[in-house]
């Protein structure tokens, strides 16, 4: 019998063996390069009156817990412009850059977010839409006046024009209605009812004429209750379909979204008293045409990106991160809120190692908090708010 003897490495070459692949994996996940842009929309304690607030709304000690592990993690919190200038000159961005955006300009922004990132000295972009700018006048309270504080509705012009003078803050367009069209017929047996209709609200925005603040506030919608919902997209880059007359002609269509685009320029600079240039698309929606629509209305930098903020991409467009609370699911304590905000903020600079926690919060927190997606390629009548 021939006994082949099977040479048996030292203990320490199989671990210079291991430490060495495990180098290489973690090489190979480090991409590093990225400027993450999160993005929040509403900072409450009571977020209930929006139908979307579950996937939208972020708790105040949820959000300063957010911003400590930005001081805690040394990274800069630095403005659009900034990220914008250092991209158009060539030059890389400080390091561990994140910048920090506020869709929707609602009125806790103003209550909450604001004095909160004040605090920490973080400065922020925040984008109205013109058709909700709230008709009242005057600062209302922030969240630590004590009483008379309002967690509901959005922000009037008085408090968008203070924000805008702060230096920290950018107060950028929206558009005007935020607003979906009809693309398509209704798909099952989704209807109006007197006690969902507001879940479909962007679709009625747009049978809506006028100022639109105060929405929410209405007992009934703009539309006969039982109305079938139709499919939808993005006012700003769909054709609207009208039921007897079949879909929008693509010049009027061109046209519609050019006049719209002008009325949100000027608009918001009119309460503002100044140019105003940046371009938030609603639901992060926009294509080829509505982009260069949107160039001849005279803005010149835009959110809708799908990268990373890196050098090679479009600098005037900037790739974004949307920001939710119970990251991991309800119930959990304040660390896993931080620690999966982390993660997200790791994948979006490109440390790719955060993966497997951000796959698995997102999965553990679509269990209790489903999102509908309405998209070109399957377009439900549900809603993304952004």
């Amino acid at each position: 019998m021939i006994l082949l003897a099977v040479p048996v490495a030292p203990g320490w070459a199989a671990a210079l063996v291991v430490t060495a692949g495990l180098a290489l994996a973690l090489r190979a996940l480090d991409d590093r390069g990225g400027v993450p842009v999160m993005v929040y929309h509403s900072v409450s304690s009571a977020p209930e009156w929006l139908p979307w607030g579950a996937n939208t709304s972020v708790r105040p000690e949820v959000f300063e817990a957010h911003l400590r592990v930005l001081r805690r993690g040394g990274w800069r919190v630095i403005s659009s412009r900034e990220l914008v200038r250092a991209r158009q000159e060539g030059r890389p961005p400080p390091r561990r850059a994140v910048v920090l955006h506020f869709d929707d300009a609602y009125l806790d922004n103003h209550v909450a977010a604001m004095p909160i990132l004040r605090r920490h000295g973080m400065p922020a972009t925040v984008f109205a839409s013109t058709d909700f700018v709230d008709p009242s006048s005057g600062l209302r309270p922030g969240m630590d006046a004590g009483k008379g504080v309002r967690w509901d509705g959005y922000m009037n012009a008085d408090e968008l024009r203070a924000m805008d003078a702060d230096p920290l803050f950018e107060v950028a367009c929206h558009g005007t209605d935020h607003a979906r069209v009809a693309v398509g017929p209704p798909t099952g047996a989704e209807r109006l009812t007197a006690r969902g209709w507001k879940r479909h609200a962007p679709w009625l925005w747009g049978q809506m004429p006028g100022n639109k603040a105060r929405w929410h506030e209405a007992e009934t919608p703009p539309l006969p209750l039982d109305t079938p919902v139709p499919q939808t997209d993005a006012a700003l880059c769909a054709s609207a379909r009208d039921a007897d007359t079949g879909d929008e002609p693509a010049t009027a269509r061109r046209a519609r979204v050019l006049g719209d685009l002008r009325r949100a320029r000027a608009g918001l600079g009119a309460i503002l008293g100044r140019e105003v240039t940046f371009l938030c698309w609603p639901f992060d929606r926009v294509t080829p045409e509505a982009l260069d629509l949107a160039r001849a209305a005279g803005f010149t930098l835009f959110t809708g990106g799908h990268g990373q903020n890196r050098p090679g991409e479009d600098p005037t467009v900037l790739s974004r991160v949307h920001v939710n609370d119970h990251a991991a699911g309800p119930g959990m304590p304040l660390w896993v809120e931080a620690t999966v905000f982390r993660a997200r903020l790791g994948v979006a600079a490109g440390a790719l190692w955060w993966l497997p926690l951000t796959w698995a919060a997102a999965r553990r927190r679509a269990k209790t908090h489903p999102i509908e997606y309405a998209t070109p390629a399957g377009m439900a009548p549900g809603v993304r708010a952004a």
